[in-house]
């Protein structure tokens, strides 16, 4: 790492950093779901590691070893380990809620996040109260995470199989107009198809009209927005926006 870090023929920061968050991070954060829970002595863990990221800004950046931590971390384009790890573990607890009910965790969890699943015999449907109020485990996280989430998931949903997708039963109702973009007068060719596609259906009251689109405002550091509006018979019945990230931005728009 000294050697690729040269100032003179060493990487560039950004690549260090991509080093560092790709191949560095992954491994010190494998498994921490064995120790990182509510309830569990972290204090040491997660100072250690805090020691770890400080060594790798201080790699990445080449800045004096009295810089405040938070500051260099910030200019490295690091989020703070304690706050990685806590995205870390939500999102595994998030996870739990697209397993099948054939995997074996949903036999661990109570009836409510079962998913039909046969308990297991250390199973929480199966605790006292006394033993629950004793227990201190990932799962405890990971249920009380999913008893407030509101959307379902099932990863075996026919509509996502092969033969099963929208595509597949309704091609005739879907088709792709690609803009070309590099000729100015195809392009308005195709803006007024467009909008005499629009007209048309917004004479039929059993069509909707949606136009989605993403806005990323310069510089890059702003919020990207998505939205969407709704329109029946020309005039607008709702409208929904929401934030993502740039690089998601159109995809949510979708």
């Amino acid at each position: 790492m000294g050697m690729l870090g040269n100032s003179t023929r060493g990487l560039l920061p950004l690549q260090k950093q991509l080093l560092y968050r790709a191949c560095v991070v992954p491994i010190t954060t494998y498994g921490f779901r064995l120790w990182y829970f509510s309830g569990a002595p972290t204090k040491a863990q997660v100072s250690l590691l805090a020691t770890m990221q400080r060594k790798a800004t201080f790699w990445i950046l080449g800045a004096f070893h009295t810089s405040p931590t938070s500051g260099i971390e910030a200019l490295a384009g690091l989020i703070p380990i304690h706050l990685h790890l806590k995205k870390l573990a939500k999102q595994s607890c998030l996870r739990a809620a697209t397993l099948p009910s054939q995997h074996a965790l949903p036999s661990l969890f109570s009836a409510h996040n079962s998913k039909g699943a046969h308990p297991h015999p250390q199973s929480l449907a199966l605790l006292t109260d006394a033993q629950s109020a004793q227990l201190r485990s990932p799962l405890l996280d990971t249920e009380a995470l999913l008893l407030n989430l509101t959307k379902r998931f099932d990863s075996l949903h026919p509509e996502i199989r092969p033969g099963c997708r929208l595509l597949d039963n309704f091609p005739d109702h879907i088709s792709f107009h690609p803009c070309d973009r590099s000729n100015g007068h195809t392009r308005k060719l195709q803006f007024d198809a467009l909008d005499r596609l629009c007209h048309e259906a917004s004479s039929n009251p059993l069509t909707l009209v949606v136009a989605t689109n993403a806005s990323v405002i310069p510089p890059r550091n702003m919020q990207a927005v998505s939205v969407a509006h709704f329109w029946r018979l020309g005039e607008q019945v709702s409208l929904s926006k929401g934030r993502a990230i740039a690089l998601d931005a159109e995809l949510f728009a979708i």
